[in-house]
């Protein structure tokens, strides 16, 4: 899943992994860009760019449908296991390489044809220390070096800007029957949740989701997506949520002590912040204030905020978003 903080920099005094630290080299870089996983992709990134600039949807290609940003680069890291699984985007994205290991970039064609390129500094023994993607190709990344502590930083840059509207998974099993050439790096480079394509369904009428309320549920009962160590989300309402809707969206925000969300705002929709447990503070336009269980945090379109958990306890507060959260909405602040 992938909501409302989703490209949020955290900023913890050290982090935690759940299988355990990277190596040393990489943990170092992780923790000094304030780097968090990319949801589903899995490579660790960090922005460093954003435009102020929107582009119309007149003006872009029709497969956009809507307005993006002028452009967008990040920061990115990827080891043997934190690697980059098979996607493919709408916009050509171009690859730098900063420093580590040279990078393996498997690439799967529209016409059915694969290649590999190797990314890194030794351009005299042919790898490319930039390379661009097409827009509608998969790609899968990890460092060449197959050891423990391998690690490569890179940077991605996009125009018009990157959307997680323009993103899309690749399933292993129709990779494999499309480019059967590459089906054992094809099972190395796509994670556990994304083996099998689930099946194609119709998408209910915005009619019917208006006047058919689902049955009540509980939070918990709603697999939590992990935006980075010690920040966790569930999608209950909203455009991409368990309940699809479009007037509002509702989030539930889980933060183990000392872990933060850091700055954002929204460009169009209204937020609030219901904290449910635990205690914290909420900056907003850099004036910081206590919260704890029973306050609500109302937030107007264009505020920049962010809500940090204490440093002995965790909080947990439900966002609620009017219109419902759209990406093409969310703006982080570093």
């Amino acid at each position: 899943m992938r909501s409302l903080l989703c490209l949020l920099l955290l900023a913890p005094a050290s982090l935690v992994f759940a299988d355990g630290p990277p190596d040393q080299s990489a943990n170092a870089i992780i923790e000094a860009l304030h780097m968090q996983k990319i949801p589903d992709e899995g490579a660790w990134f960090a922005p460093s760019y954003r435009s102020e600039l929107r582009v119309p949807p007149s003006a872009l290609p029709k497969r956009y449908g809507a307005a993006r940003d002028l452009g967008s680069a990040i920061y990115a890291l990827i080891t043997r296991r934190d690697f980059s699984a098979m996607h493919r985007l709408l916009t050509d994205e171009t690859w730098h390489f900063y420093a580590g290991d040279p990078i393996e970039l498997l690439l799967l064609h529209p016409d059915g044809h694969s290649e590999q390129v190797l990314l890194g500094s030794e351009v005299l023994a042919g790898q490319r220390p930039q390379f661009t993607v097409p827009a509608g190709v998969w790609m899968g990344a990890r460092p060449a070096r197959d050891t423990a502590d391998a690690y490569s930083l890179f940077g991605c840059t996009l125009t018009p800007g990157f959307d997680y509207g323009d993103y899309e998974p690749g399933y292993r099993d129709q990779l494999q029957a499309r480019y059967p050439a590459q089906a054992e790096r094809i099972a190395e480079l796509t994670r556990p949740q994304f083996l099998t394509a689930p099946p194609a369904e119709a998408a209910p009428s915005e009619a019917a989701v208006e006047s058919t309320p689902p049955r009540p549920f509980q939070t918990q009962a709603i697999a939590a997506s992990e935006l980075a160590p010690g920040v966790s989300l569930r999608e209950l309402v909203g455009r991409s949520a368990v309940v699809p809707r479009e007037d509002y969206s509702v989030a539930h925000f889980s933060l183990e002590a000392g872990k933060g969300t850091g700055q954002s705002y929204n460009r169009a929709g209204k937020e609030f912040f219901i904290v449910t447990a635990g205690a914290g503070t909420v900056a907003v336009n850099g004036t910081e204030s206590p919260v704890s269980a029973g306050s609500i945090v109302v937030l107007d379109p264009g505020v920049k905020h962010a809500i940090s958990a204490g440093a002995d306890q965790g909080i947990e507060f439900y966002a609620v978003t009017v219109p419902a959260f759209s990406r093409e909405d969310y703006v982080p602040v570093e």
